[in-house]
């Protein structure tokens, strides 16, 4: 695998530096913005309990679809181009507008045949409070891509940590009030509004006039590729909460719910700040013709290293730690935590691919194996889900494995990149999860049920995290020195 160092030769290590100090701000942001998340989502779901919290959850499966379809999608142009032209913006913001306002109007009547469906009237008023986060995420679209196209990753940083504080505040005081179901609400409300009106102060832009037709035609291209990828990745994300929503009940989509947004948490703290600041800089590289493909294969090396070890210590301590953080209610998300662990895995290198497709504008084939792998897990989990919520985690886990070779094919094939190197690449991630996991998994079985389960899961966590370090730095120089490349970036 090339050095990432010949990668960046005709610029010296000027876009290496902004490439770690992007990922260093935003690992600072998704650390303490998770850390915070974290513990205002626990206390706001074990104050309102199992079942709003799994109510909310189905009538969000159908906000965070509209919320998605305008965050970075038909901005993401702004990105990528090499040159903004002169109307670009203007027309951004318009189309994003009426996108927007078209996806508000479509959950407000989904709203009404989503209570019908799940049998729960409260869906209704829920998802129509909420839905004016999509306008709002729309509305800072175009500012929010401007400065990742700067690689402003500090002001993103202090903008979200900023939102989720805010957001988490006004949901645990609605919460304690006994609001319910209504604070998830609350907070969504709060924290999108936040974030989006610091986007626009940090950015300095805003629309100053109604753009042309002409203009309005620079939208074409990859902004609507990536609204269809976008679509098609959410329908893969929110089919077990929309399928368990309609064959099970409530409880089972919160249990699903609760087990995903932790496995969420490890992919947003370990691997989604590698995949935002990957697209600006490989879309920058591109920009300077620049050499890309090796970069990626360095990349999908870190992520795979990130994710693969995070994701198997998470499912050694499952079980324990979801009893710890909400008790006895929630004991079996601890059942359906490592099937979904074993699916996020897979996500861990999937974004990396999505990342980089999107940087050199070629979505299309990873579309397409998107799309075959949305329609699988239609099939696979409408049959999982009548046996309730683990059977279904095991159904996502099936549905990531057997749509990865699809992936691997679309990502890899237009930039030459070979089976083999792509195999290499997994080498040191593979051997380091497994190596931690007979290590950690040896620990568990001598002491899980001996001693307490904090103590089990303190332990565990400390054992893994030194078992990676000694595994690492004792047996595997090679990958030791790679990493170090994205630390000891030459001036």
């Amino acid at each position: 695998m090339a050095a990432v160092g010949n990668l960046f030769a005709s610029n010296g290590m000027s876009m290496k530096r902004e490439f770690t100090t992007s990922v260093a701000w935003s690992t600072a942001a998704s650390w303490v913005e998770q850390i915070a998340a974290a513990l205002i989502f626990l206390v706001i779901a074990k104050l309102i309990g199992v079942e709003s919290f799994g109510i909310v959850s189905m009538a969000f499966a159908f906000l965070f679809l509209g919320e998605f379809l305008v965050r970075d999608t038909i901005a993401e142009a702004i990105v990528e181009r090499h040159k903004i032209e002169p109307g670009r913006l203007e027309a951004t913001f318009a189309v994003l507008m009426a996108l927007s306002v078209v996806i508000v109007l479509a959950l407000v009547v989904i709203a009404h045949i989503a209570a019908i469906v799940y049998k729960e009237p409260i869906v209704t008023p829920l998802l129509i409070a909420a839905s004016p986060t999509v306008l709002m995420i729309a509305a800072a679209g175009v500012p929010l891509a401007l400065l990742r196209r700067r690689l402003a990753y500090k002001t993103l940083a202090i903008r979200t940590v900023v939102g989720v504080m805010l957001g988490g505040s006004v949901g645990i005081g609605m919460a304690l009030n006994g609001f319910g179901a209504w604070s998830l609400v609350g907070q969504r409300l709060t924290e999108i509004a936040v974030n989006s009106l610091l986007t626009f102060i940090a950015a300095g832009w805003v629309p100053r006039k109604w753009p042309s037709r002409s203009e309005l035609a620079l939208v074409r291209g990859l902004g609507p590729r990536v609204l269809q990828l976008r679509f098609v990745t959410l329908v893969i994300f929110q089919t077990p909460t929309v399928m368990l929503g309609y064959f099970a009940d409530p409880r089972a989509v919160g249990l699903f719910a609760f087990a995903a947004r932790l496995a969420e948490i490890v992919l947003t703290v370990f691997v989604k700040n590698l995949q935002g600041v990957a697209q600006s800089v490989v879309a920058e590289l591109r920009r300077k013709r620049d050499a890309t493909a090796g970069f990626y294969l360095d990349l999908t090396e870190l992520a795979a290293i990130s994710g693969f070890v995070a994701y198997a210590g998470l499912a050694l301590i499952s079980y324990p730690l979801v009893e710890l953080l909400l008790g006895p209610d929630w004991r079996e998300a601890g059942q359906i935590l490592p099937f979904l662990c074993l699916a996020y895995a897979v996500i861990s290198l999937t974004s990396i691919q999505e990342a980089y497709l999107l940087a050199v504008d070629r979505p299309k084939p990873f579309l397409w194996a998107t799309l075959a792998e949305a329609v699988l897990g239609l099939i696979l989990i409408a049959l999982a889900s009548r046996y309730g919520p683990v059977a279904t985690a095991a159904a996502v886990a099936v549905r990531a494995l057997v749509a990865l070779p699809l992936r691997m094919r679309a990502t890899h094939v237009p930039e030459g990149i070979s089976a083999l190197q792509f195999l290499r690449v997994l080498k040191a991630p593979l051997v380091l999860a497994a190596g931690m996991s007979l290590i950690v998994g040896t620990w568990r079985l001598a002491m899980l049920g001996h001693i307490p389960d904090a103590l089990y899961v303190a332990s565990a966590i400390l054992i893994g995290a030194g078992s990676v370090g000694l595994i690492l730095f004792c047996f595997m120089p090679g990958a030791v020195a790679r990493l170090r490349t994205f630390t000891h970036a030459s001036p």
